[in-house]
């Protein structure tokens, strides 16, 4: 009788009772305590005779210092994202690491949260690539940024997204090698798949010696293939593209003094666009219809096609392309544009009244953060509270001086709405600049009197700057040494 046999008997017995079974009590709880143990205890671990880890090698990096540990330490206990990257942005530019004791909550929040990653990596320092290389679940983190080195041969085995990454590290590192290896691959490759992945790494370093390869995209079957290298093209300002684009606006569009108009008998009165054009448009059905053709064309120019032909700077031509019949097509198009643009306000300000909803939100997303900040100061005027704050959620941080004053200006002027009355706006104080939050305190405090954990998280931003920015004995940056064991 095997071990789990005697003790599933023995567990029969305690459910009918030992004096039913014809045991003896004691002698039935005896069997029961030792093949329980028996039946269900684990396995000891086997006894190993060398240390479980290497000791840490040694580490040349600076830790940061103690007023900066301290923040940190609160970050973590707070689990603020936001803040967490602010202070790792921080450190990574002061030229210093987390200390070592605080590595293994940062590994275990980048594994988490993926978005963490790039920044607790720049302060993870050679001791916490050590101690990522212990445990699988944090094996991302246990190369040192830029060490290694990408085989592109096997980059093409990996799963999708792996691949893709690998092919971008490559680009990065160096741009032409990495894309005569991607143009020589592209026309093996079977699946339309791969050959998408590959012409999506070209955005990295992207160039115009990556042109002819991606107008040989345009002419790929698959949607996918097309619409990414079409997309691609779109960014090259010099472009094959652009040019093409170009002379279709010079023939569909005539300036009337009511701003542009479709021209009579010209390409863009025929409802079917001619094979040209049509290979110039996106496949996924989002371009069809003059609007959106009209739209495609814009985004295929960089606004400087604009200010050229109309003989006036960026301000001036944006108000002409406002005003006229087809404003929210053209000015919908030069949006997607418009970090080509020599002055890109007054194209982002026209645009956003001319756009709505999703494509707002879009527009401002793919803008510089500060101008995409000062957009929003412009524009707000009119604004209701929530409006405001779900605008500048989109913004990314860090925000600054000029547009933190801004926004909290436009804060300030706005009625609470009842949910939020007396409480300030934790967008505005986790993402502003905390310098010129910190010297308008009074007058947050004032506007806003119910203090909240909002303002506790502004208090810490303020020390966060100051751990940085104020050097004192005591913060220091010191050596890591060796880790003790």
């Amino acid at each position: 009788m095997t071990v789990q046999q005697e003790w599933e008997e023995a567990v029969r017995a305690l459910l009918v009772g030992a004096h039913r079974a014809g045991l003896d009590t004691g002698e039935l709880l005896d069997r029961c305590a030792a093949l329980g143990v028996a039946a269900h205890a684990a396995v000891l671990p086997p006894v190993l005779d060398e240390p479980l880890l290497a000791p840490a090698p040694d580490a040349a990096d600076r830790v940061a210092g103690e007023r900066a540990r301290a923040v940190l330490a609160q970050i973590l206990a707070l689990d603020d994202q936001v803040l967490l990257t602010e202070w790792c942005g921080m450190a990574s530019a002061a030229g210093v690491v987390a200390e070592h004791r605080h590595l293994p909550a940062l590994l275990g929040l980048a594994t988490a949260h993926h978005g963490l990653r790039q920044a607790v990596t720049a302060v993870l320092g050679a001791r916490g690539r050590w101690l990522a290389a212990i445990r699988p679940g944090w094996a991302w983190a246990a190369a040192a940024p830029g060490d290694a080195e990408v085989d592109l041969a096997e980059a093409l085995d990996l799963p999708t997204s792996a691949r893709l990454a690998a092919l971008r590290r490559a680009r990065a590192a160096d741009p032409r090698g990495a894309g005569a290896f991607i143009a020589g691959q592209f026309g093996a490759q079977r699946r339309a798949g791969d050959r998408q992945v590959l012409v999506s790494a070209l955005e990295t370093g992207l160039g115009p010696e990556d042109e002819p390869l991606l107008e040989r995209a345009l002419d790929d079957r698959a949607v996918g293939v097309h619409d990414e290298a079409l997309r691609l093209l779109r960014g090259l300002p010099g472009s094959a593209l652009a040019q093409r684009a170009a002379e279709r606006l010079h023939r569909g569009l005539w300036l009337t003094a009511d701003g542009f108009d479709v021209q009579s008998d010209e390409l863009w009165t025929v409802l079917e666009p001619e094979p040209d054009e049509a290979r110039d448009l996106m496949r996924d059905g989002s371009e069809v219809g003059v609007t959106n053709r009209i739209r495609a064309a814009a985004a295929s120019v960089p606004p400087r096609h604009w200010t050229d032909r109309l003989g006036t700077d960026d301000a001036g031509a944006a108000a002409v392309l406002e005003r006229g019949p087809w404003a929210q097509a053209l000015l919908r198009g030069v949006a997607l544009r418009l970090r080509l643009a020599a002055d890109p306000r007054p194209w982002a300000v026209a645009a956003t009244r001319a756009l709505t909803g999703m494509e707002q939100l879009e527009m401002l997303a793919a803008l510089p953060t500060d101008l995409a900040a000062r957009t929003v100061v412009e524009l707000s005027g009119q604004w209701n509270y929530d409006l405001l704050d779900h605008a500048c959620s989109q913004l990314p941080a860090p925000w600054s001086a000029e547009a933190t004053a801004g926004l909290l200006d436009r804060y300030a002027a706005a009625r609470d709405p009842r949910w939020r009355a007396g409480r300030p706006p934790a967008v505005l104080l986790s993402r502003g600049d905390a310098e010129v939050l910190g010297a308008n305190w009074a007058r947050i405090t004032e506007r806003w009197p119910e203090h909240t954990t909002e303002l506790d998280l502004l208090r810490l931003r303020v020390q966060l700057r100051a751990a940085f920015t104020e050097p004192t004995a005591d913060q220091t940056a010191e050596p890591t040494g060796r880790n003790p064991q």
